[in-house]
């Protein structure tokens, strides 16, 4: 940090929603050079706070400053001519534009009447480079992984050559290889002397990254860590007002259970090649693999959203193809999609109706649905899962994204499944909630027999919860392993051979 003067200042500001109070008199700064990390658990206030930052808020009382300079942002344009720019945890990207187009989207060289594209598209490629060099800037958006559309919407961030940048989540879809090369860029931007907030769950990469770390709670400021302070068990004590709770789950025998799925030699052109593996009753399978190497396309294959070209599946002692979702659904066999904003939640939809949605017919009267009923259910469950919520009958838009995942699981609850596959279960969910779920899974796994499929770009959390793990690589299994014999680098070396 250069200069004794913040870049840029927030002083007591609070924000409100009507009765709901979202921040309470938080003051944060940045200085030039620095990564000032926010951390806290999901609804403690951070996409808020970032969200006044960058102008698509503005703050119920308080004062923003900038250079020492009061500043009022009437919208997100307004902190952009300041120098502030964000890359959102959501992807917010246009679909049927290329990646250069997107990169460059209301910065494109030249003018209105002449659009130089050449230059346009040299100066997405140089920002997209620094970021990821794999992807081709010319590929339409809608083509993407979800994995490279956060890389492209951190380029499109850093081609406003903003001194401020704001990183809301941006290791959340990613895995080590683009993990790593992100993080690299993160600190060469701090060396060249601009500036970020960071916000994310994973901790390991804000203390490697930040030079403060503030943690909010309630959205009030709690306190704040220099790195050498930043433990672990120090930071989720801040987040969550008590010690962490424990991680790994016990190791367990599940060598002599019965196989419920069984996937032999599945294959689907340009996406994954002989898939084959079983999965034992009660038993949690984490699948491990870098962006790219087949990981959901087999599961969205498995469940009958596409069709594969060779091979096939032997559920419950049957030989069987999904043809459907809904085949499958039936079946017993349930897929919770990594994208719960795109294809997981009905925004127009209560939590409970959102919950309740496959099994309404259990709760139909002769007129109507018995609410009472569904929502006396859905409140079990979400004490279970340890969501935190106002009212049921609150949209589901109403909450964080990690409570919102809670209630995508319980959603599923309500049936009576033999397998679930949960893609990415955990993203944006913080360390204690994270804790909670796997400890949810577990005791579903003992107490009903559910067999789980965790997919999941957190090594440590597959370590964690399964008990076995398959690594995949361009589309091939390239091993199964005990979670008892195998450690973060053993399956990183898998997954990169």
């Amino acid at each position: 940090m250069t200069s004794q003067t913040p870049v840029f200042e927030a002083r007591s500001v609070s924000k409100s929603f009507g009765p709901v109070v979202a921040l309470t008199d938080v003051s944060v700064s940045l200085y030039a050079g620095e990564v000032h990390s926010i951390i806290g658990e999901n609804g403690a206030g951070k996409s808020t706070l970032m969200n006044l930052i960058c102008g698509k808020l503005a703050p119920t009382s308080g004062q923003l400053y900038v250079d020492g300079q009061p500043v009022r942002f009437g919208t997100p344009k307004d902190a952009q001519a300041h120098g502030i720019a964000i890359a959102p945890q959501e992807i917010n990207l246009v679909p049927n534009l290329t990646v250069a187009e997107n990169i460059m989207l209301g910065a494109h060289a030249g003018n209105v009447a002449a659009i130089d594209w050449r230059r346009t598209r040299s100066e997405a490629a140089r920002h997209l480079h620094q970021v990821d060099h794999t992807i081709d800037p010319s590929m339409r958006v809608r083509e993407l992984s979800k994995a490279q559309q956060q890389l492209v919407q951190i380029a499109r961030a850093a081609a406003t050559e903003a001194r401020i940048l704001i990183f809301d989540e941006p290791t959340a879809t990613l895995t080590y290889r683009e993990e790593e090369t992100l993080l690299a860029y993160i600190e060469t931007l701090a060396q060249e002397g601009r500036s970020a907030f960071y916000i994310s769950h994973r901790l390991d990469e804000v203390r490697r990254l930040s030079h403060r770390i503030t943690a909010l709670r309630d959205g009030a400021h709690v306190g704040e860590l220099t790195p050498e302070q930043a433990t672990r068990e120090a930071m989720v004590t801040l987040m969550a007002g008590r010690p962490p709770k424990a991680g790994a789950q016990p190791i367990r025998d599940i060598t002599t259970r019965e196989t419920v799925l069984e996937v032999q030699g599945l294959s689907r052109d340009h996406e994954f090649e002989d898939v084959s593996f079983n999965l034992r009753k009660g038993e949690i399978l984490g699948v491990s693999g870098l962006v790219g190497s087949g990981r959901t396309e087999m599961a969205k294959c498995i469940f009958g959203a596409t069709k594969a070209d060779k091979g096939g599946l032997t559920f419950r002692g049957e030989k069987t193809v999904f043809k459907s979702p809904l085949e499958a659904i039936q079946a017993g066999l349930i897929y919770l999609p990594e994208e719960r904003k795109q294809e997981g939640i009905f925004p127009l939809l209560s939590i409970a109706e959102n919950t309740a949605l496959p099994t309404l017919e259990r709760f139909g009267g002769l007129l109507h649905i018995r609410n009472r009923e569904m929502i006396a259910e859905v409140e079990d469950l979400a004490k279970r899962m340890k969501a935190k919520f106002n009212s049921l009958t609150d949209p589901i838009t109403s909450l964080s994204g990690g409570n919102q995942q809670k209630f995508i699981i319980a959603r599923w609850l309500m049936r009576d499944a033999h397998v679930l596959i949960m893609d990415e279960p955990t993203r944006g969910i913080d360390v204690n909630a994270k804790f909670e779920i796997q400890a949810v899974l577990r005791k579903l796994t003992e107490e009903r027999g559910l067999s789980i499929i965790v997919i999941s770009s957190e090594m440590e959390e597959l370590l964690d919860v399964a008990d076995r793990i398959l690594v995949m690589h361009e589309g091939r299994v390239k091993g199964v392993v005990d979670r008892a014999e195998t450690t973060q680098e053993g399956l990183l070396q898998l997954a990169m051979t």
